[in-house]
C-alpha cells in the first residue's frame, strides 16, 4: 500500500480523520502526509504580506506539532506539507505528488459556517479526484473494520476498480458484502431478475480472484437508496461502506444529485469513495 494523504484544518473532525489514518498506517506500515492549505489574503488596495506570513508561520507550527505528536506516540513516519491556495487544488496536487493510496478526510470541519464549507469541499473532492477517498464522520469512534459493504450499480467494470476495497479487507481480515439496489418505485420485474443474476455473477467472480476473503452478495430493494443502505448497515453491523463514483454529464449533475455525495454528508460510519 502507498502513502496516505490527510488534509487538515486542525478541527475536531480533521483529527478524527487523522486518527483513522494512523490505524491504517500502523497496520500497513506506510507513511502519512498531513496536508494543510493556506488561502492567502489578496487585495489590490492593501499589502497583506505581513498577515500572509503570519498565517503560514502559524500553520507551520501547527503542522510541526502534529508531526511530533504522532511520531512520538505512534512511532510512525509522518511528513507534512503546507500549500498556498485552495483546499481542493492542493489536496489533488498532494495526492498526485505523493502517489497516495487513499485521501482520508473528515466529513465536516469546524463549527458553524466553516463546518458546512469544509463538508462541501470534501464532497467536491470525491467528485473530482482519481484517488480513493475515505470519509470519516464527526462522531465516529475507531473500530477495526470487520465488515465492508460495497454498493455497486455497474457490472461491466474492471475488477481492478474495486481493488481499494480488497486491499482494506485483506489488511484487516474483513468480509465484503456486495450489494445492488433496486428502486421499487421505478423497477420492472426484469430489473429484479437482471440485478439478482448480475450481483451473483460478480460475487462468484470476486471469490475466484480473492480466495482468502469472505465475500457475499445481497440484493437490496426499497424506495430510497440511502435509507435502504442505512437499514442494511445497521442490521448487519457494517463497519464501512464503499461506493464507486463516476463523472456525470452537465444535465445529470442538474437533475440527479450524486448518491455518493449525499452519503458523504450524513454517513455515521466511514465511507470509501472509489473513482471509476
Amino acid at each position: 500500500m502507498q502513502n496516505l494523504i490527510v488534509p487538515t484544518d486542525y478541527s475536531f473532525t480533521a483529527k478524527k480523520a487523522l486518527d483513522f489514518a494512523v490505524q491504517i498506517a500502523r497496520k500497513a506500515q506506510v507513511e502519512i502526509i498531513v496536508v494543510h492549505a493556506c488561502e492567502m489574503i489578496d487585495s489590490v488596495f492593501t499589502d497583506h504580506q505581513e498577515q500572509n506570513q503570519a498565517i503560514t508561520d502559524k500553520a507551520n507550527v501547527q503542522l510541526s506539532l502534529l508531526k511530533k505528536n504522532i511520531e512520538a506516540t505512534e512511532r510512525l513516519v509522518v511528513n507534512t506539507r503546507l500549500y498556498k491556495g485552495t483546499v481542493r487544488d492542493n489536496i489533488m496536487q498532494a495526492a498526485e505528488e505523493y502517489h497516495a493510496a487513499f485521501i482520508i478526510m473528515g466529513s465536516l470541519g469546524k463549527t458553524g459556517l466553516h463546518e458546512k464549507l469544509f463538508g462541501s469541499k470534501t464532497a467536491q473532492i470525491i467528485g473530482e479526484t482519481t484517488v480513493p477517498v475515505i470519509i470519516i464522520p464527526p462522531l465516529y469512534v475507531w473500530k477495526v473494520p470487520e465488515k465492508i459493504l460495497l454498493a455497486v450499480n455497474n457490472f461491466e467494470e474492471n475488477p481492478d476498480i474495486i481493488s481499494p476495497v480488497i486491499k482494506l479487507a485483506a489488511l484487516f481480515n474483513a468480509s465484503i458484502h456486495i450489494a445492488i439496489f433496486t428502486d421499487v418505485d421505478s423497477a420492472e420485474a426484469i430489473d429484479y431478475l437482471k440485478n439478482k443474476r448480475s450481483i451473483t455473477a460478480l460475487e462468484e467472480k470476486l471469490k475466484i480472484l480473492n480466495k482468502n476473503i469472505i465475500i457475499k452478495s445481497v440484493h437490496l430493494d426499497g424506495h430510497q437508496f440511502q435509507d435502504t443502505i442505512d437499514d442494511y448497515t445497521q442490521e448487519q453491523c457494517i463497519d464501512m461502506v464503499a461506493m464507486v463514483t463516476r463523472k456525470r454529464t452537465f444535465l445529470e449533475s442538474i437533475f440527479d444529485r450524486s448518491s455518493t455525495k449525499k452519503m458523504s454528508y450524513h454517513t455515521q460510519i466511514p465511507l470509501l469513495v472509489i473513482p471509476a
